[in-house]
């Protein structure tokens, strides 16, 4: 077996079991979560958006919540596929760069079935905190409200990568803080579409804002 051939094995259960038991020390404090007890009690389906920089530990703690997320086809989202298959968190394979439509498609479907989405609007390769237009398309496709999250932690590692990837350390704090579900029109096109993926990057920002501020009273 090759060097690469056995990192690809090794690392997801790897990664996962990191990720765990992490995550078995971490204190985690949610804000905002009547906005998703509403959306469960009407049984009502959603998209679930959130940073790249931030999606192993949101993932986490809401892979209860029979989530599909969307993957990028690249080397790079094989593995993050892998390792979300360990939480019982399917992947739809596509991004902006690569095989985008066909997967928005397939995410509104599994939206349409009953079943809840994931995306990270500025994934796979940024810029940074930018939405693109493919989880605007899913849910207004789906008719579902898309519900902006962030986490942040007290105490991490913030790697150098492009979008200043966080993990955080054990025994932190963390902070899960929901925004107000964002309904895209049915009838929405052109510049009012633009206008919506401006707002949705709006409200992003906004509960990330709340999640790294978390802790400044501290």
């Amino acid at each position: 077996m090759s060097l690469q051939r056995m990192v690809d094995v090794l690392l997801p259960p790897v990664a996962s079991l990191l990720i765990k038991l992490v995550a078995l020390t971490l204190k985690l404090e949610m804000v905002g979560r009547e906005h998703l007890e509403r959306l469960r009690k009407e049984k009502q389906s959603v998209l679930f958006a959130f940073w790249h920089n931030r999606l192993l530990y949101v993932c986490y703690f809401l892979r209860g919540e029979n989530l599909t997320m969307m993957i990028s086809q690249s080397r790079d989202g094989e593995l993050i596929a892998r390792v979300a298959r360990h939480f019982g968190i399917a992947s739809i394979r596509g991004s902006s760069s690569k095989g985008g439509l066909r997967a928005v498609a397939d995410l509104a479907g599994i939206l349409t079935q009953g079943g809840n989405g994931g995306i990270t609007p500025d994934g796979p390769r940024g810029p940074k905190y930018k939405v693109q237009i493919g989880a605007l398309l899913a849910a207004k496709k789906a008719a579902v409200p898309i519900l902006p999250v962030s986490i942040s932690f007290n105490r991490q590692k913030i790697f150098n990568s492009w979008d200043r990837f966080r993990f955080p350390l054990p025994f932190a704090r963390a902070a899960l803080v929901f925004g107000d579900p964002f309904v895209v029109p049915n009838n929405a096109r052109g510049e009012a579409l633009e206008r919506l993926r401006g707002e949705l990057e709006g409200r992003l920002k906004q509960v990330t804002e709340q999640s790294d501020r978390y802790f400044d009273s501290d």
